[in-house]
């Protein structure tokens, strides 16, 4: 059997993902999906990376105790996630993705500028309430898309200027509703099946390796550290959608 160093890379990715997740709550399936992309289609990529994000979610929001002041806060956020959630896998069996990753991808990185030349955005509780429909849809349609929810949800979230704590408890709660949701919508459409879920099962157990890695960093990061390290992630983040929508075949 030949050396490829195309599952070296993928091992790789992983392990460098699930690292990212431990440490800031998100940034998995933007890292780990384009590269098992390279082994496998994109669609069953992004079934097989569901059940590891789960797993660390699940880890995330239970560490240090479960947080019922965000279950409370973002409950209705959560719950508008899962309409979107089907209607972006919808489209996700059907149309190609280079352009809402292009979109993604730019919207991000107006918002690490917009950051580095101090624009603060700020969501008052008072516009939090009335966003917090519209705003789950949209994170819900993209996740259930692009499998890459997170910049604008950590963007959402960041706007709300929640402490580091908050932060990954909050979007660790949206993420398990969100994935869960997202099983039973690939299910529907027949991408998850024995083959799918052995595979996603084997992605989880090498990819908890970087995950525990990466919380003991983020025990060791104050606030101002994490929220720069949050904004750099963001921009590399915004840069890597790009890149896959000019580089996607149409």
């Amino acid at each position: 059997m030949s050396f490829d160093l195309t599952y070296v890379l993928v091992g790789v990715a992983l392990l460098l993902a699930g690292f990212v997740k431990g440490v800031s709550g998100m940034g998995f399936p933007l890292i780990a999906t384009p590269t098992v992309a390279l082994l496998l289609d994109i669609r069953i990529a992004i079934t097989i990376l569901i059940i590891p994000n789960i797993v660390m979610d699940i880890a995330q929001i239970f560490r240090g105790g479960f947080p019922i002041e965000i279950l409370r806060r973002f409950g209705w956020f959560s719950l508008a996630t899962l309409i979107g959630v089907f209607l972006g896998t919808k489209l996700l069996v059907t149309l190609p993705l280079g352009l809402l990753n292009l979109f993604l991808g730019v919207m991000v990185l107006v918002f690490v500028l917009s950051n580095w030349l101090r624009l603060e955005f700020t969501i008052s509780r008072g516009l939090e309430k009335k966003l917090v429909l519209p705003a789950g849809l949209v994170s819900g349609f993209l996740n259930g898309m692009t499998n890459a929810a997170g910049p604008a949800l950590a963007i959402y979230l960041y706007s709300l200027k929640l402490t580091k704590k908050e932060f990954i408890k909050s979007i660790a709660m949206i993420f398990i509703i969100t994935k869960l949701s997202q099983l039973l919508a690939v299910s529907t459409w027949n991408l998850f099946n024995w083959m799918t879920l052995s595979l996603s099962l084997g992605v989880t157990l090498f990819v908890l390796l970087g995950f525990y890695g990466g919380l003991k960093i983020q025990d060791r990061i104050n606030q101002q550290t994490f929220s720069r390290g949050l904004v750099v992630l963001l921009f590399v983040v915004g840069l890597t959608l790009i890149l896959r929508a000019l580089t996607q075949p149409t």
